[in-house]
């Protein structure tokens, strides 16, 4: 998996591509806990070139949502594919977490 992270503001924009699966998971959480060291985090994940999760990468997102939050912070999602949006809709996430339907649109509302 390839993660890309870039600065807007004051909100980290992270891109991961590939699959969000028990391979892969670990390092993509480990990778988000350097971003949200410090006080209220603003992380944004871009999940256009994610085309699958598994519950393990179900996880790794649902903990770095609570840290986010626990440390004041803004977590969204955004460019959810159709295949990713089903898996976090059938396992009841969707009202959970913020999601955005593209970059643009959640940074602005992250302002």
């Amino acid at each position: 998996m390839d993660i890309r992270e870039e600065r807007h503001g004051s909100v980290c924009v992270v891109t991961p591509r590939g699959r969000l699966d028990v391979a892969t998971s670990a390092a993509f959480a480990e990778r988000l806990d350097t971003l949200i060291a410090g006080s209220q985090p603003r992380l944004l994940v871009d999940l256009s070139g994610v085309d699958f999760v598994s519950s393990a990468g179900l996880r790794a997102i649902l903990a770095m949502m609570k840290k986010v939050k626990a440390a004041n912070g803004i977590f969204a999602l955004c460019a959810v594919r159709a295949p990713v949006q089903e898996v976090l809709d059938m396992t009841g996430f969707t009202p959970l977490i913020e999601i955005h339907p593209e970059v643009s649109t959640a940074l602005a509302a992250m302002a």
